[in-house]
């Protein structure tokens, strides 16, 4: 029994590499002349040829080499307070507010909630971060704090 199993084996094992011999016929061959000549790939060399061949069969080469990581260092988000003003016409704040501040960020409102106020033009505002909550912004003149997240 276990002469057979071996030889199976063998039979099946070169069976495969026949099949991907006969099946991977060169790339040359598979394309024709004319488009294997239009895709630029006459300018390869026969071990560039080789490799792209193995490469489209799925025949794997393994290379087993040390990698050394680097330790990437992101830098550290700034948590200090922004005070600056809103550029343009302020109303308040209902659904999902977008606030463009006059230093260039643009903060959208992160949570549910609606604060009305008279028209204001270029409004101060007050941004603080919370370790818990996030990031939430308030109107001088107004005890109102909404919840925001930056976009820009």
């Amino acid at each position: 029994m276990k002469p057979f199993l071996l030889f199976t084996l063998l039979l099946l094992a070169g069976g495969s590499t026949l099949a991907q011999s006969t099946d991977a016929a060169s790339l040359r061959e598979r394309m024709g002349p004319e488009r294997f000549k239009a895709a630029g790939l006459d300018k390869l060399s026969a071990d560039e040829l080789k490799q792209l061949d193995n490469w489209i069969t799925g025949v794997k080469t393994v290379v087993v080499e040390k990698v050394v990581e680097k330790q990437v260092e992101k830098p550290a988000e700034d948590f200090s307070d922004i005070n600056s003003a809103l550029v343009g016409e302020f109303r308040g704040w209902r659904g999902y507010t977008e606030f463009t501040l006059a230093n260039g960020q643009v903060w959208m409102q992160a949570a549910p909630g609606e604060l009305f106020t008279s028209k204001l033009t270029n409004p101060k505002v007050r941004l603080v971060h919370n370790y818990m909550s996030g990031w939430k912004l308030q109107v001088e003149g107004y005890n109102s704090w909404v919840k925001v997240r930056r976009i820009k």
